[in-house]
């Protein structure tokens, strides 16, 4: 039952998140994504100018993080929508060589980011927040409890709400060529699971379920 009500609330999230934008600032969405789809841009290699137009599905920007929850490296692509929203798709490993796991555990996480303020109101630095939606597999996750695990005690460990905090310096990089700024980041995260715990346990204390990562991003022109 309680898989079943944190499956509904993240699906909830996620359609509340798609539809804020696909409601609200259709303006900016609808400009963000005409910008990608019909104006030709240029790109300077040496005394070389090439002309190109970039296509919507191509990622705005690309990520690769530490830590997070999201195995022991991840790496992932993302879009800008509007100004403040950035989703991103990540793929995470954990294993042995990897990490220093004893078993190997994949990671897909789905990360739904809100810039906090509007750019630029503190210089370079942006802080935000946002939730994940984690799906992993390794030889232990499950959607449904095995029958030898005792009823209501846990719940399924499969895919996960991960809520979180942090900010971005972003750099920008001279130049006409590819990249148009580069980002610096470190967040604070924690599972729905360890959540729960910390509310009906009195061993579990806010101070330690949350999980420090660090990444960086690149951003396209």
């Amino acid at each position: 039952m309680k898989s079943i009500n944190l499956l509904s609330i993240s699906s909830l999230l996620l359609f509340l998140s798609i539809s804020s934008f696909a409601h609200g600032p259709d303006e900016k969405v609808h400009k963000s994504f005409m910008e990608r789809m019909d104006i030709p841009r240029e790109l300077i290699i040496g005394s070389d100018t090439i002309t190109y137009r970039p296509k919507w599905f191509i990622p705005s920007h690309y990520s690769a993080q530490y830590a997070g929850l999201v195995g022991f490296m991840s790496i992932g692509a993302g879009y800008d929508f509007g100004r403040r929203y950035k989703p991103t798709l990540y793929y995470g490993l954990l294993s042995h060589n990897f990490g220093g796991s004893s078993v190997t555990v994949h990671t897909i996480s789905l990360k739904n980011s809100w810039d906090l303020f509007k750019p630029g109101m503190l210089g370079n630095l942006t802080p935000r927040a946002g939730f994940s939606i984690n799906w992993g597999h390794t030889n232990n996750t499950f959607h449904r409890l095995p029958p030898h695990y005792p009823d209501k005690y846990y719940f399924q460990n499969k895919v996960h709400l991960v809520p979180f905090w942090g900010g971005e310096y972003k750099i920008s990089l001279n130049g006409n060529g590819l990249l148009k700024k580069m980002g610096i980041y470190a967040e604070m995260s924690t599972l729905d699971a360890y959540v729960l715990e910390m509310i009906r346990t009195k061993y579990v204390t806010p101070f330690k379920i949350w999980n420090l990562s660090m990444g960086v991003t690149l951003y396209l022109n």
